[in-house]
């Protein structure tokens, strides 16, 4: 149990760590703070939380850093938040609101605005359907053998595949079949089309259906991600060792990302989790913190996160993940509505 002394001292070592990176003495905690407390017996309270897990030291003689438990109280228990005032919320919404192109643009804005916001990577992930459905399907002759598979999906996306054909069939039959099919799968998710594939005796109708329901999963499952404030990162003091640079520059960019995001995150829309360090369930990130919310609603689902060391100033990044997610969540009502 931590005393109402120990989690003010904890706090001060989790504050100074954050904004300096160097271990934090019974010394510089006594002169900062101008506490009426000796420096031993600061030091002893010191070695309590070190007893405890909540901070450790690098070295014989340094001073102390939190270790992943001392973040998590800080985090929970003993930090105040930075609140995005009305200014720096103009300055994002204006910035929003002046892009003219397509979803994408909007998307790697607000990775921007995020990762210079808060000092460290920023990543957002395009809104996903939970369930994608197929708004029509067309069929569109390519030679005798082979016709091209054009599925629009209930987001307006489009995919498009190769389909071989057992029987010849002119654009005409194609033309007709496509409508035939669409009479029975319109606004089928990937299952339903399936199930309507095993239904249908004829092979090359049964083969569309088929691929249309691949091309279903496809679009549920795209994966794609917009990173910006990765040279944030690198210059941390963590990261000044080249090896160390390459390794921060890898888990950055890993294909794995958008699956570790969402794996990760298992809090409802609105919402903010905060992963520290081993809390990770990859290796790869044991060293890291995410910060992560969910925004859009229950049709489509996108995810905003920054990524940085566990030295992370978790006071500022918190409160702005949750304003730029529930930002989105405006903005993307607001595309759809228009």
């Amino acid at each position: 149990m931590l005393t109402e002394r120990r989690a003010a001292i904890l706090g001060m070592v989790v504050s100074e760590y954050i904004s300096t990176a160097e271990p934090v003495s019974s010394r510089a905690i006594v002169a900062r703070h101008r506490l009426d407390l000796s420096t031993a017996t600061i030091r002893n309270e010191l070695a309590r939380l070190e007893e405890d897990g909540y901070i450790t030291q690098p070295y014989t003689s340094a001073g102390r850093v939190p270790s992943d438990l001392g973040y998590r109280t800080f985090v929970e228990m003993l930090m105040l938040e930075e609140p995005v005032e009305a200014q720096e919320q103009r300055t994002i919404e204006h910035q929003l609101h002046q892009v003219v192109g397509g979803l994408d643009e909007w998307l790697s804005l607000s990775a921007t605005i995020l990762a210079g916001s808060v000092g460290n990577a920023a990543v957002v992930t395009r809104p996903r359907a939970a369930s994608s459905r197929l708004r029509h399907a067309q069929l569109v002759e390519l030679n005798h053998d082979t016709a091209l598979l054009v599925a629009v999906m209930d987001d307006g996306r489009v995919r498009q595949r190769m389909l071989p054909l057992q029987t010849p069939a002119s654009q005409a039959l194609l033309t007709e079949r496509a409508v035939r099919l669409n009479a029975r799968i319109e606004g089928a998710d990937a299952r339903l089309a399936r199930s309507v594939a095993s239904e249908l005796a004829d092979p090359d109708e049964a083969g569309t259906v088929r691929a249309i329901a691949d091309l279903i999963d496809e679009q549920r499952i795209a994966e794609e991600t917009f990173l910006d404030g990765l040279n944030s990162v690198l210059r941390q003091p963590e990261f000044l060792d080249a090896d160390r640079m390459l390794e921060a520059v890898a888990t950055l960019q890993t294909y794995r990302m958008r699956g570790l995001l969402e794996q990760t995150m298992d809090a409802q829309l609105g919402s903010t989790q905060v992963v520290i360090g081993h809390e990770h369930g990859d290796d790869s990130m044991q060293e890291w913190s995410m910060v992560i919310s969910r925004y859009g609603d229950e049709d489509a689902i996108g995810t905003v996160a920054v990524i940085g060391p566990t030295r992370m100033p978790y006071h500022r990044t918190i409160p702005r993940v949750r304003y730029v997610a529930r930002l989105m969540s405006h903005l993307l009502h607001e595309v759809r509505q228009s």
